[in-house]
């Protein structure tokens, strides 16, 4: 059965989250958000992809370099493996969404900054239509820039760039 849409779990790792982790706008739980939208993606038939940024400077520890273990991740869920910021810069990323027809792109995680902007533009150029969960993105602060301030900014430019932004609370499959 062809899906037309997918929700992209980006970098949700240990090694991004400890010992501060990345915080969200709302200063919610960034792992339990994720985990109530994988669990309202999977009920409505829409496949989860759980992205992993795998680099040469991450510790040798699989415990940290893994999908964080909190996230309630299903066997079936595919793990793409990515080694720049993009997930779909020299991925399988976009040959496992025309697999299953996925058009329409739900996008969660780490970092919004670095990872989760890129993989953000990258879809939006290549046509799909990006739905940008505003509240369940995190980052770390930046200078003088909190956190809540990098996201606002951030989720102002990827509306302004053609993306849509949903609350977690609100996203529907």
């Amino acid at each position: 059965m062809s899906q037309t849409s997918a929700l992209l779990v980006i970098d949700v790792q240990r090694v991004y989250m400890e010992p501060e982790p990345m915080m969200t706008s709302d200063g919610d739980d960034l792992i339990a958000k994720c985990n109530r939208l994988s669990g309202k993606a999977r009920s409505a038939g829409v496949p989860v992809v759980f992205v992993r940024h795998v680099s040469d400077d991450q510790p040798d520890d699989p415990d940290l370099v893994g999908i964080h273990p909190r996230l309630e991740r299903d066997p079936s869920d595919p793990i793409v493996e990515k080694h720049f910021g993009s997930a779909f810069f020299k991925t399988d990323l976009e040959g496992l969404l025309a697999r299953i027809g996925a058009k329409t792109l739900y996008i969660c995680g780490l970092a919004t900054f670095g990872c989760v902007n890129a993989t953000v533009m990258c879809a939006i150029c290549k046509d799909y239509d990006v739905r940008v969960v505003r509240d369940a993105h995190g980052t770390s602060g930046l200078g003088e820039f909190a956190p809540a301030q990098i996201i606002d900014d951030f989720n102002a430019t990827w509306e302004r760039a053609g993306a849509t932004l949903v609350l977690e609370s609100e996203a529907e499959f």
